[in-house]
């Protein structure tokens, strides 16, 4: 059974909204929100809809696991939704929760390292394809002002 989740970008001027398939438990949800500063610009620097595509850029493997949606209230079977704001340096994010046929109701809050160490999200792998895209990404710029 697939546990599906909505996760809402926010920044001063907008929200954009992805929806995911599969995984959206917190421990899930976290590591994909982790995946997706790999590709995002870096904090500070945070805008909704450049998130939004990085959160898609990193977590989308197959047809219709993960898209654009409209408001996470278009989906009726979602067990989790995520709102992913920029605080501080850090990516805070609250996270809802709701049994079927129930509204959402609060279930945590805070920065993506704390609520990493609270589910026990391992970011030793997000980190390390981190490191590995950052290294690409300077030889492509090397490559360019080479040529």
């Amino acid at each position: 059974m697939a546990t599906r989740a909505v996760y809402s970008f926010k920044d001063q001027y907008r929200t954009t909204h992805v929806y995911k398939h599969w995984d959206g438990y917190p421990t899930g949800a976290l590591e994909f929100i982790a995946k997706a500063t790999i590709y995002a610009w870096p904090l500070p620097r945070f805008e909704a809809e450049e998130f939004g595509a990085a959160f898609i850029r990193a977590n989308k493997d197959e047809a219709g696991g993960v898209y654009l949606t409209s408001t996470y209230k278009d989906h009726g079977d979602l067990e989790y939704r995520y709102q992913i704001t920029s605080m501080i340096k850090t990516l805070y994010i609250e996270i809802y929760k709701r049994n079927y046929g129930e509204d959402f109701k609060y279930h945590d809050a805070g920065r993506l390292e704390e609520l990493c160490l609270k589910y026990n999200v391992n970011l030793k792998d997000v980190n390390q394809i981190k490191l590995a895209y950052s290294k690409a990404q300077e030889l492509k710029r090397q490559e360019i002002s080479l040529s």
